[in-house]
């Protein structure tokens, strides 16, 4: 080596470094092979339109070394509050609060209502006042700051927000979020003149709004029905009975809804351990005229501030009609139709109906699986129709439309196979002597979602759309016991040659006789209303009080924890807001055994939940998936 001489030193490059210098409110970045604006949107934690809006007339169709506009969304300093600290209103903290709500329910950053309380932390008391800086904002989000590595699942519960809005709204975040990361939180500005300058005395919340009176409601007594088929004329019966029939016929009895009863009972028994004031009529209604009649002629009836049941619908459909004249928020615990809330802006339907689970799915697998191939498999001809063109529609739309394949990995995988020179996958034919002078290119592929139609297209049409170069995702809309099996017993066979995560219908989870290895070989997801979590403290805690009552053993499927969920969820909203409780359910989020509520009001009839589980086999135990 001389004194001058020029040497070349390699450097390593990852994709996974950023240029965050930027130049005012842009980033400069130059297009390398196989990038899309897909792609780079995420990089960037951008969307698309944004992308395109600082680059105009810029092509979906990029070139390699072309330079591109990257838009700076957050700033450089997203979390200095911009407002004189003289202009605030003063809002006295209510029970349940958490900082992350309150800036939320305000539109402003949790960084900006802890720079207008000097030492303020995420523990305070209810009943604290607190400064809240006007905001001028006419932005539909706010950010949030992760100060910790963090999931995105977790942070839309901070704020009591739909998860999936904070997906859209973030196209490149996934459901893990580092150290310092940006996150966009949707919100409704809402400014209130009256509430602006901090000059008044102690500015509180609107003492008229039936969410804020939670003392005044606290106070109240209520009155609570519950109507369950409880069958009490044949426990009457039991004293005629010979001693053989009479545990056939207890056991009948006890299995018919008693558990609910039970469960309710223990969610009873809390709020009044709380200081709840609360008388419960319990009423035996199954779908029997004379029942029901009853019931309705109950004087004390028209008085309640809720009533839970009945079970059975035609004797539902009579007391909501009683509820809506007498205008009483009456719960259906049970049924999934959506005709229930029809007309009846008084009617909680708690089970979610399949149309949410299809919006969930497409979002679950838009989210998760961008890049998989997704095959979806029908059984019947007509059947499921509607759900799979919508399905196909949304992930067409809204996913990458393109991806490149590197031609090195597609040669590796022909070379696999013994004396071919040729292979067959994703219904494309890829030939080895085409591909080996190009090995350090790409090949683009369509991400489009395919349709399998089995009574036509079989086993065959299947292996054929799947593919060996990446990973599946198989939906099948089937609830055909004897096919589901016959379909999972022959993704197993080829699961050598692919990698498949399977979605079924929540039908299958009461299928018998399913091999649970062949679940477990295929990443089998399920949707559910409900999933037990064994491993929380809570629940097993739970269950054990339980035990120790009734000495017996609560399951989904004799409704114990329909019973205990139904009641602690819906007496915490009557006892916190009283009888109006349904302009409050918005921001109302507790802790429940085994699901969620997540409660959407249609437009001139009642409220329905739509919050779907989705669970997964692992160590032959069902699962929630974490999103």
């Amino acid at each position: 080596m001389q004194d001058g001489q020029t040497l070349k030193i390699p450097v390593i490059k990852s994709d996974k470094t950023i240029n965050t210098d930027w130049n005012n409110s842009y980033l400069s970045h130059t297009v390398s092979q196989g990038e899309t604006l897909y792609g780079i949107a995420r990089k960037y934690d951008v969307t698309i339109g944004e992308i395109k809006n600082a680059n105009p007339g810029l092509s979906d169709q990029l070139t390699i070394g072309e330079s591109i506009n990257i838009p700076n969304q957050v700033g450089s300093e997203p979390d200095t509050p911009e407002t004189p600290k003289d202009i605030f209103i003063k809002y006295q903290i209510r029970p349940n609060e958490t900082i992350y709500v309150i800036a939320k329910n305000h539109a402003v950053s949790v960084d900006s209502i802890k720079y207008y309380n000097s030492g303020l932390t995420e523990e305070f008391r209810s009943g604290q006042v607190i400064r809240i800086p006007q905001n001028n904002a006419t932005l539909n989000y706010i950010i949030h700051t992760s100060v910790k590595k963090d999931k995105l699942q977790k942070i839309a519960e901070y704020y009591r927000v739909n998860y999936y809005d904070v997906l859209v709204l973030n196209p490149g975040v996934h459901k893990k979020v580092n150290k310092g990361q940006h996150i966009k939180i949707p919100v409704e500005v809402q400014v209130d003149e009256k509430d602006i300058g901090g000059k008044s005395s102690d500015l509180l919340p609107d003492k008229e709004s039936p969410c804020r009176n939670i003392e005044e409601n606290m106070d109240q007594m209520y009155n609570v029905a519950l109507m369950l088929p409880l069958y009490l004329e044949e426990v009457d019966s039991l004293e005629n009975k010979e001693e053989k029939d009479i545990s056939d016929l207890r056991k009948m009895i006890s299995f018919r809804f008693i558990k609910f009863y039970e469960g309710f009972l223990m969610a009873v028994d809390s709020m009044n351990d709380a200081g709840m004031k609360l008388n419960l009529f319990v009423y035996d209604v199954d779908n029997s005229e004379e029942k029901i009649n009853q019931a309705l002629h109950a004087s004390e009836l028209s008085r309640m501030d809720l009533i839970i049941g009945p079970l059975f619908s035609e004797a539902f459909k009579k007391l909501a009609d009683f509820a809506k004249i007498y205008e009483i928020n009456i719960i259906n615990p049970l049924s999934v139709r959506e005709e229930v809330i029809f007309g009846n802006s008084y009617v909680f339907k708690i089970k979610p109906s399949s149309s949410s689970q299809i919006d969930k799915l497409t979002l679950f697998i838009q989210d998760h699986f961008p890049e998989s191939n997704v095959v979806i498999v029908r059984h019947n001809k007509y059947k499921y129709q509607a759900d799979v063109s919508y399905i196909r529609n949304y992930l067409n739309s809204n996913r990458n439309p393109n991806l490149y394949i590197h031609n090195k990995h597609i040669v590796d995988l022909i070379k696999s196979q013994d004396y071919m020179d040729q292979m067959l996958t994703e219904n494309i034919l890829f030939d080895l002597e085409s591909l080996n002078d190009r090995q350090d290119d790409s090949t683009l592929i369509p991400n489009t979602v395919k349709e399998i139609l089995y009574v036509s297209d079989s086993t065959a049409g299947l292996s054929m759309n799947l593919s060996r170069l990446r990973p599946n995702v198989v939906i099948v809309f089937s609830e055909d016991k004897v096919f589901t099996q016959d379909l999972i017993s022959h993704l197993n066979k080829i699961l050598s040659d692919y990698e498949i995560t399977l979605f079924g219908l929540p039908e299958w989870n009461k299928f018998n006789n399913m091999e649970t290895d062949h679940l477990l070989n295929l990443n089998l997801h399920c949707f559910s209303s409900s999933i037990v979590d064994y491993d929380n403290k809570k629940t097993r805690d739970w269950i054990l009080n339980y035990r120790n009552l009734y000495n017996t053993e609560p399951t989904s499927e004799n409704y114990a924890f329909d019973g205990f969920d139904i009641g602690w969820y819906f007496l915490n909203a009557l006892y916190l807001y009283g009888n109006n409780f349904s302009e409050c359910i918005d921001d109302f989020d507790i802790q429940l055994i085994q699901t969620k509520y997540r409660f959407e009001q249609l437009k001139d009839n009642g409220t329905q939940n739509i919050y779907w589980d989705i669970g997964k086999y692992v160590d032959y135990k069902f699962i929630h998936v974490q999103e």
